[in-house]
This record gives structure tokens, sequence and C-alpha cells, in this order.
């Protein structure tokens, strides 16, 4: 909950990708599909 305020989120299970440097890439609320996962660190 520390970060909900930093990364501007208001609802758990909050999934955020980052990319190497930082970036968000996506985020998705709730239940997130594992290929896109997979297909991100490619």
């Amino acid at each position: 909950m520390e970060l909900a305020p930093v990364y501007g989120f208001n609802f758990t299970p909050t999934f955020i990708f980052f990319d190497a440097q930082g970036n968000e890439v996506w985020r998705t609320i709730g239940d997130f599909d594992p290929q896109k996962v997979r297909d991100s660190i490619q």
C-alpha cells in the first residue's frame, strides 16, 4: 500500500511491468495473462 500513491493505483492486485530502464510498459488490474508477461520479456 505504500507504493500505491507512487505508481498511481487504487486497486489490488495491480500488476505493473517495467522495462530495464524502469519505464512502465503495461499494467493490469486483477488477473493477468501469463503469455503477455512472456511476450514482454522477449
